[in-house]
């Protein structure tokens, strides 16, 4: 049996000015690495073309602009833009609201908004990551490897595509911080929350007072709006941190970390059930949430998606639960059980299985950075040789994140109008223009029918509702897109709901000659774009 161990007071984790100041110096260099994709996007968006500002994953990015744009029009509470069915506002997704509002009172663009709230809450989650590692090392060197591995290391996604696989550190964001800050700013603030959570609970305060309490409890209940899984990975690795103790104390209850751990459960549940309750009661949301399925991975995409860092990180962790479990600090057991209970949830049936691997990059590049480094140690290779060890790692993780960072400059390089994955994020002027007309005469309630690639950008550009634009956020997607197809392919001649404007440029052409349009009116006409206005009765 393990011999009791005593929670570190927060105070006695030491950080030096200097190396502050080298976190702070690599956390802006990692910032600055990956916004330059984006800057070559707009430095190489093609004559009579816009970028639109949203480079990863655009099906979803465009969804945030959407909701920062119902904040940006003074709105606290949610609905489903791109979908026509009415329904009423619920309180979700306050953080891209605020932003919205943020936009409304500094007069920003809603992109400009987006990023710029991605950058600070970047920088945040990259300094909360060293203070974390402070608490699980106190060796200088394990912190400032650890650190570079959680914010810059990828997999060998590169490798496992050659074997027909698509890795996890490609196209699953969340599970990795480079990755996270890199794409949106709820995700790189959900770790940081999750991570704040966490030492609240470990490593409590050696004077307790409310704050002790109230501190982590308020934390968890942003984290159920921002990142509600998450939320759930730290209840379970809470409840498991709070059992190993009692065993290893012999059936004593360690009040210091139940205390804390009781007061982020009860102030977080009610906001979980809320969202629960809504997703079921709510038609549309039900509606959403039913198409809405992220299963997990197969197990060789997340072997090649974490790729070297994770296997560094298992050979540590059955080390430590096996030949060194006496000896182990609370926090090297907290990252073993992290990645214990990610990939027990992980695998659990549930519809939205992935969503559990969010942050276990964390565990494992901090394992991984221990491991490597005490191993080296205690081996007999020359100084030089395990720096060159060490370095191949670094560059090895880093080579896969250059690779993921830099694919969507292989289709800024095509021209838009060809490749129909590049004019995803390019719009052109005569449909900037037609945006711009519709957020200006249109009501928020109307309803566009437009192309799938038109229909993904209405909601946030406009204000106005998509017919069809995400197959997830549109209710009955698939049956809406087959709509729309057979709409501009002249195979029907209206739409069921109705729509109020049919918008008709480059994309909606690539489909086919809708039937009727030419008797309807046209509302708008720049360049190949035309909006039409619906004569039909509503």
């Amino acid at each position: 049996m393990d011999a009791p161990q005593d929670a570190t007071p927060r105070h006695q984790v030491l950080i030096t000015t200097g190396e502050w100041r080298w976190a702070v110096g690599w956390a802006l260099l990692i910032l600055v690495a990956s916004a330059l994709p984006f800057l070559s996007a707009w430095a190489m968006t093609p004559p009579g073309w816009n970028f639109t500002g949203i480079l990863v994953n655009p099906l979803d990015g465009h969804t945030y602009v959407a909701k920062i744009e119902q904040g940006a029009e003074g709105h606290w509470l949610f609905q489903l833009t791109y979908t026509p069915e009415p329904h009423d506002g619920v309180f979700l997704f306050p953080f891209y609201l605020g932003l919205g509002h943020i936009a409304r009172l500094t007069s920003a663009s809603l992109v400009l908004v987006f990023h710029l709230a991605r950058l600070i809450i970047g920088l945040g989650l990259l300094l909360t990551v060293y203070r974390f590692n402070a608490h699980i090392t106190a060796n200088i060197a394990e912190r400032r490897l650890a650190y570079l591995l959680v914010g810059t290391a990828s997999g060998l996604g590169w490798l496992g595509v050659a074997f027909g696989a698509f890795p996890i550190d490609f196209w699953v964001p969340e599970a990795f911080v480079h990755y996270s800050l890199h794409t949106n700013p709820h995700f790189p603030l959900g770790l940081t929350l999750m991570l704040l959570i966490l030492m609240y609970i470990i490593w409590p305060p050696q004077i307790q007072h409310i704050a002790w309490i109230l501190a982590p409890s308020l934390l968890a209940v942003l984290l159920a709006f921002v990142l509600p899984f998450a939320l759930i990975i730290v209840w379970l690795l809470s409840a498991l941190f709070i059992g190993r103790k009692v065993l290893i104390d012999r059936g004593r209850l360690p009040w210091l970390h139940i205390w804390p751990t009781l007061g982020v459960v009860g102030a977080s549940l009610p906001v979980v059930g809320y969202q629960y309750w809504i997703s079921v009661t709510n038609p549309i949301l039900a509606g959403w949430n039913a198409q809405n399925i992220t299963s997990t991975p197969p197990v060789t995409d997340v072997i090649f998606g974490f790729g070297i860092i994770g296997g560094l990180a298992l050979i540590n962790a059955i080390s430590i639960m096996w030949w060194r479990r006496r000896e182990a600090s609370e926090g090297e057991w907290l990252l073993c059980l992290w990645v214990i209970s990610s990939i027990v949830l992980l695998y659990v049936p549930f519809p939205l299985q992935r969503r559990f691997i969010t942050g276990l990059h964390i565990p494992l590049a901090i394992l991984a950075a221990m491991g490597l480094l005490r191993w080296l140690a205690q081996s007999k290779l020359r100084e030089s040789f395990q720096r060159m060890i060490v370095l191949g790692v670094i560059v090895m993780g880093l080579l896969g994140t250059l690779i993921v960072w830099g694919l969507p400059l292989l289709l800024i390089a095509q021209q838009p109008v060809d490749s129909p994955t590049a004019s995803l994020l390019f719009v052109r002027d005569d449909e900037t223009a037609a945006f711009e007309w519709l957020r200006d005469n249109v009501e928020p309630d109307d309803i566009i029918l437009a192309s799938p690639r038109i229909g993904m950008l209405i909601p946030g550009q406009t204000g106005a509702r998509a017919f069809y634009g995400h197959p997830f956020e549109t209710i009955e997607a698939q049956d809406k897109k087959a709509q729309v197809e057979a709409f501009y392919k002249g195979e029907q001649v209206s739409t069921s709901p109705e729509s109020d404007y049919i918008f008709y440029g480059f994309s909606e052409q690539a489909i086919g000659q809708p039937q009727l349009l030419q008797e309807l009116p046209v509302v708008f006409s720049n360049g190949d774009v035309r909006i039409y206005k619906s004569q039909q009765e509503h």
